[in-house]
C-alpha cells in the first residue's frame, strides 16, 4: 500500500521539503481515464499545478493507494529539498517515488520504473 506524503518524506530524508506540485491522477492530465479518484480524499479539491509549501501540500497527499499493477492509483507529484527533486514513476501501474540529485553531481544513476 502506497502514501504520497510518507513516500516524499522518506526520499527527503532529514532534508526539509522545500515546495511541491500536485499533478493529476496517474501524471495524465486527462484523468478521466483513469479510476480510482474514490480512494482519494477530496481529490477534486486538491490544487494542481501550483508550487505548495510542504505544510500547504502534505495534507493533500496523505492517503493511501494500491502501488502494485494496473492504473496508477495516486496523483503525479514533484517536491524539492535542498539537493533533490522528488517525483512518482509508473511503470505498467507499479508505482514508487524516487529522487534525483538537484544539481550537477557524481553518483550512480538509476532508472526510475524499476529499474
Amino acid at each position: 500500500m502506497g502514501n504520497l506524503k510518507r513516500w516524499i518524506e522518506e526520499q527527503a530524508g532529514r532534508e526539509p521539503i522545500e515546495a511541491a506540485v500536485i499533478g493529476s491522477m496517474g501524471g495524465d492530465s486527462d484523468y478521466d481515464s483513469y479510476s480510482g479518484s474514490e480512494g482519494v480524499p477530496n481529490y477534486a479539491g486538491h490544487p494542481r499545478g501550483r508550487v505548495l509549501t510542504w505544510e500547504e501540500a502534505a495534507p493533500h497527499l496523505d492517503y493511501g493507494f494500491d502501488d502494485g499493477f494496473g492504473d496508477a492509483g495516486c496523483e503525479a507529484i514533484w517536491a524539492w529539498t535542498a539537493t533533490k527533486v522528488i517525483a512518482i514513476s509508473k511503470y505498467d501501474g507499479s508505482t514508487e517515488a524516487y529522487a534525483l540529485p538537484r544539481h550537477p553531481s557524481c553518483g550512480t544513476p538509476r532508472m526510475a520504473g524499476g529499474g
